[in-house]
């Protein structure tokens, strides 16, 4: 078994430190110091090993039962070799054999393997990398050594591989040791650390330097005053050096001092600083004491005479860089020149420049007669230039400025003053509006704009608020009588204000307190079960039936959004195709942005109701501003054709609401259409969704109970085309058109007036 050894720590080179007592417990032999002592593991790995005797090793080497490895070392030491033996008692490994097979493995490998030369045989131990902080040991492995020799030898040569510095791993071991190990301080406070400056006055002894300033926890309670003074150095000094640029900070003449004004630097060593001040009684009434983690400021404080050198320097910086990028290095001050002076001078300048008899030109002479002298000097203490002029005349001063009188006061009209008062100091507060704003907590569902193309995927069939962009917010509602806009056949709607916390980019909520419109379905009550007539009152319906309705509203303004931007796709494309512009106008209108908003529970204010689970909806819209527009239905879900008449205000407009349905009919297959268009002149709300009885196939609820199916089934009977439709551009099929609709639309573009339209309408009586 030579290439083998038992799995040990070092085995043939370990030797005691002292005398012990060998561990194998039927020998028990004293192990001096110095000889071979060798450590053999256990085979269960939670176990200690033992240290053995040479004759003990030897027992357990040759044991059948004492696990082995293979060796990796290329030659047979001795075992037990003592440690003066020379390197020559070592047997040097058969350099031709080892040639002989590398050759031999070579040749199996590659055609022309290299030469195989044998190395020399390297008689020291292996490179050790040694710490820097070992190199001032006075162990340095050399003749000058004068510490104590290797353990086990007479001289400070180790065995081979080893030097004396491994006689410093004990040492170094147990250093590091205690540095990992060491539990992290339980007591520790808080330190806010800032930078300041002398001045201020005697009530501030300090100015802040910027907003140099930070915190630091998990600091030893048991720091002294130069722990401290280090800490707030290491802290401050960078910051300040970037706070000063260029500036070089003395920090020898740097002072820190706590929040007392107290300078640390004279307070003894050693001494925990603010330790006692952490002590507080355990107990009302007790005298122990307990520690309490408490928060201290320290200040680094720069010398008042430091702070001053270092806004001179900033100065002549800001100085030098102004000089050099805007304005000469010198400026010179040109006294101002009395008015006759200055005449003469012009004078002077176009009479020419006539030669005098010392060579000088007129004009110089009466320069250098009159105007004064001007000197430039430069301070020696700053960079500054300082200018001063001498005259042998006293220069006015420019006369001053007449102020300008104030404008009159104007009172107010002693009448309608009186009236404003009267109205103004007598008007109270309302206190039903107030009452009658409810606040809600709700999540909005945002109803989308997609093409068409889009719808025809899977999960874009219809609206989704899982699809759906949404946010949480906060919702207003004005349910007095003042805040109602409207009550409708199916709907009321009354003012509201949206806040969104993540608001989207367009529609309801957008921007802080949004200003919408809340509408909720309602059914009427009667007096009595039987009467269909006559007063009632607005009921609203269960939370699920609500629901149910107002998805289906969301639902039907998401696909009327999609349809007509496939109107208006369509009406783009035959525009540009086309030879020449369309001789009317094209109008542009939109829906109204919207979603459903589904309000919680605050608390429990209703018995049953669970605090965050849903108590209401809302649909939530767009507000019209009509700026005085009236509000106008232009086509009725039971009708093709413009509901109002052609000389009512938005007929026009009802006009291209119609041929707009002529173009859904032709792209939809004649499946769909757009009806109940309502609201102004630029958005609409409230649409429906018209579709032909083979969509429904049996259900009759699509696109809720405004679906009238007769009429997309009867559309090229009931529809009229108008002068949209028959637009050549536009290539649409021409269903109905008859003498009247071409005499309403010469009426309607100014061509005749009412009694040609009647003229006409009794010639075909006649």
């Amino acid at each position: 078994m030579a290439e083998y050894e038992i799995i040990s720590q070092f085995t043939e080179d370990a030797y005691a430190k002292e005398d012990r007592i060998c561990d194998r417990p039927v020998c028990r032999a004293k192990i001096r110091k110095g000889d071979p002592c060798f450590y053999v593991a256990t085979i269960e790995p939670g176990q200690p090993g033992r240290n053995v005797c040479a004759p003990c090793y030897s027992h357990y080497k040759k044991n059948p039962a004492t696990s082995v490895r293979p060796t990796r070392r290329t030659e047979q030491l001795r075992p037990f070799a003592s440690a003066q033996g020379s390197n020559n008692d070592r047997v040097a490994p058969d350099m031709r054999a080892i040639q002989q097979s590398v050759n031999a493995a070579q040749r199996k490998l590659t055609i022309n393997p290299p030469p195989v030369v044998a190395m020399p045989r390297r008689t020291a131990g292996p490179d050790i990398m040694i710490p820097t902080s070992w190199q001032g040991s006075s162990w340095q492995g050399s003749s000058q050594s004068t510490g104590p020799p290797w353990p086990g030898q007479g001289s400070s040569n180790g065995p081979i591989g080893y030097s004396s510095q491994h006689a410093l791993y004990a040492t170094e071991r147990e250093r590091w040791a205690k540095i990992s190990y060491a539990t992290p301080p339980a007591e520790t406070i808080l330190i806010e650390i800032s930078a300041v400056h002398e001045g201020g006055g005697r009530k501030k002894r300090g100015v802040p330097i910027g907003n140099i300033c930070e915190g630091k926890k998990g600091i030893d309670a048991q720091i002294d005053a130069p722990g401290l003074i280090e800490l707030a150095l290491d802290t401050i000094v960078p910051k300040l050096q970037i706070f000063g640029g260029g500036f070089l900070w003395r920090v020898n003449e740097f002072i820190v001092r706590d929040s007392a004004w107290v300078d640390l630097s004279n307070h003894r060593r050693s001494v925990a600083y603010f330790y006692d001040q952490c002590q507080q009684l355990s107990r009302k009434g007790s005298k122990t004491t307990t520690f309490k983690s408490r928060q201290f400021a320290l200040m680094v404080i720069v010398p008042e005479t430091q702070w001053i050198e270092y806004e001179n320097w900033r100065e002549d910086a800001e100085m030098n860089a102004a000089r050099i990028g805007q304005r000469p290095a010198c400026k010179v001050i040109t006294p101002q020149v009395p008015s006759s002076v200055q005449s003469s001078v012009d004078l002077e300048s176009e009479l020419g420049t006539a030669q005098t008899n010392d060579g000088a030109t007129t004009s110089d002479n009466v320069r250098s007669n009159i105007l004064p002298t001007t000197t430039v000097t430069t301070s020696t203490k700053r960079s500054h230039q300082h200018t001063h002029s001498s005259s042998s005349f006293d220069i006015p001063s420019p006369p001053r400025k007449r102020d300008v009188a104030p404008a009159a006061l104007c009172s107010p009209d002693r009448d309608r003053l009186k009236e404003v008062l009267r109205i103004g100091g007598g008007t109270n507060l309302d206190m039903k509006q107030v009452f009658g704003r409810q606040s809600e907590r709700i999540h909005f569902y945002l109803v989308p704009s997609r093409p068409i193309t889009d719808l025809l995927l899977d999960k874009y069939h219809s609206f989704s608020v899982d699809t759906a962009e949404w946010s949480m917010g906060e919702l207003i509602v004005d349910t007095s009588p003042q805040g109602l806009i409207g009550v409708g056949g199916f709907k009321t709607a009354h003012t509201g204000w949206l806040t969104l916390m993540a608001p989207p980019k367009i529609g309801p909520g957008s921007v802080a307190h949004d200003k919408i419109v809340v509408k909720r379905p309602y059914h009427k009550v009667f007096a009595t079960p039987t009467t269909t007539t006559g007063p009632y009152k607005i009921a609203r319906y269960s939370l699920v039936d609500e629901l149910s309705r107002l998805f289906k509203e969301a639902n039907v303004l998401y696909w009327a959004k999609s349809l007509l931007k496939l109107t208006y796709d369509f009406i783009d494309r035959c525009v540009a195709s086309s030879s020449e512009p369309p001789p009317f106008p094209i109008p542009r209108v939109r829906f109204v942005e919207g979603g459903l908003a589904l309000a919680y529970f605050q608390g429990d204010r209703k018995p049953g109701g669970k605090t965050g689970s849903t108590r209401a909806v809302f649909l939530l819209e767009e507000f019209i501003d009509s700026d005085g527009e009236d509000f106008v239905k232009f086509i009725h879900n039971m009708d093709a054709n413009p509901l109002i008449d052609y000389d009512k205000y938005g007929y026009d407009l009802a006009v291209f609401f119609s041929f707009t349905q002529h173009i859904q009919y032709a792209k939809t297959g004649k499946l769909a259409f757009i009806s109940d268009y309502q609201g102004s002149t630029t958005l609409l709300t409230d649409p429906q969704i018209l579709t032909h009885p083979s969509v429904s196939d049996g259900h009759l609820d699509i696109f809720g109970d405004g679906n009238i199916e007769t009429t997309v089934s009867q559309f090229e009977k009931e529809h009229i085309c108008n002068k949209y439709c028959k637009w050549p551009a536009f290539g649409l099929e021409v269903y109905t058109s008859g003498e009247e609709e071409d005499e309403l639309e010469a009426c309607a573009d100014g061509e005749d007036g009412p009694e040609a339209y009647a003229d006409g309408e009794e010639e075909r009586e006649n």
